[in-house]
Order: C-alpha cells, then sequence, then structure tokens
C-alpha cells in the first residue's frame, strides 16, 4: 500500500540518535535511516525523499558536509538537507549552511524545533511546486 507520508531520510550512525528519530519521527513520515554517505547515496537512488537530516560526523570518507553538497548538486530540488549535529562549534554551523544545508541544529534538539523545520521544508517545497 503506497502511503501519502513525506519521506525522510535520515543519515545518523549513532544508535540511540536513530531511535530518538524513530520514536518521534515515525507516525508521521515515512523514514529511511541510514549510517553512511555511501549508503545515503544509495537510497537516494532508489526513493524519493522530501527532507534529509544529515549528521556532520559520519564513519568513512566522507562527512555530512560532503553529503550536503552531494544532495545540492545531484538533487538541487529535494530532500532538502537538515543539518543535526553535537558539534556546537559556529565554524561548523557556517560550513553547514555554506554547503546547502536548509538548516542547522545542535543535539539534543527539541522535538517540537525537529519536527517544524521538517514541516517548513515540506511546505516550501509543497509552494514551489504550485
Amino acid at each position: 500500500m503506497a502511503s501519502n507520508r513525506s519521506k525522510v531520510l535520515i543519515v545518523e550512525d549513532d544508535l540511540s540518535s536513530q531511535q530518538y528519530y524513530e520514536i518521534i519521527l515515525e507516525d508521521s513520515y515515512e523514514l529511511e535511516i541510514v549510517t553512511t554517505v555511501e549508503e545515503s547515496k544509495e537510497a537516494l537512488l532508489a526513493s524519493e525523499f522530501s527532507v534529509a537530516i544529515v549528521d556532520l560526523s559520519l564513519p568513512g570518507n566522507e562527512n555530512g558536509i560532503d553529503l550536503i553538497k552531494y544532495i545540492r548538486e545531484k538533487y538541487p530540488d529535494k530532500p532538502i538537507p537538515i543539518a543535526l549535529t553535537a558539534h556546537a562549534l559556529p565554524q561548523s554551523r557556517k560550513e553547514a549552511l555554506d554547503a546547502g544545508a536548509a538548516e542547522f541544529f545542535t543535539k539534543p534538539i527539541l522535538n517540537a524545533v525537529l519536527i517544524e523545520s521538517i514541516e517548513k521544508q515540506i511546505q516550501s517545497i509543497k509552494r514551489r511546486k504550485g
């Protein structure tokens, strides 16, 4: 059965963070959780997402900044990347926003703030479609 819920890609290697996202988001969105940039690229090829929640520190040769740049280059309309990280440094924020993240948040994040951000991005996609 096809779902009319928006699809959200979550790129997060921390298990407790993955579980947090599932708890607060699974009732409202169709989620796909991956742990690396490589896995996220495979998921992007296989499916269409509205939003990508991207952790900046990821295992492997590429990090979240690399992924945000890739998403903006290969998929300019969507998914809209939201950076979410434990790195509260001003430089991390600047790098993420310069790479193309629509928003930047640090962990821990309030449930309502994350959901509001996701909804804001989904509404911006709907407005562009007309």
